[in-house]
């Protein structure tokens, strides 16, 4: 496998969703060895922690942007089927 050209912050997060998608199909591989595996998981590892700070970045540049000139809290619903609730549930979408 061939090393991401951009990393972190550089990398738009688009890409580094597909490529987080393509360690899975590898890891999902059975032909992929024990090293190159532990590889690519800790490369996934990385890479899902930055999407997600990424993700979270943005909520709250949301958040910000919702609050009102008062300094009220914008008001906020869990969507239907958040899995963020339970993760034993079955989403409904």
């Amino acid at each position: 496998m061939a090393p991401t050209k951009k990393s972190g912050k550089d990398e738009r997060f688009e890409d580094q969703l597909e490529r987080l998608e393509e360690i899975v199909a590898s890891l999902e591989d059975e032909t992929v060895g024990l090293e190159e595996a532990l590889g690519l998981f800790e490369d996934g590892m990385k890479l899902a922690k930055s999407c997600r700070a990424r993700l979270e970045e943005v909520e709250n540049r949301v958040r910000q942007l919702l609050e009102t000139e008062e300094g009220e809290e914008p008001a906020t619903a869990p969507l239907e089927g958040d899995l963020t609730t339970d993760p034993e549930e079955e989403p409904v979408w």
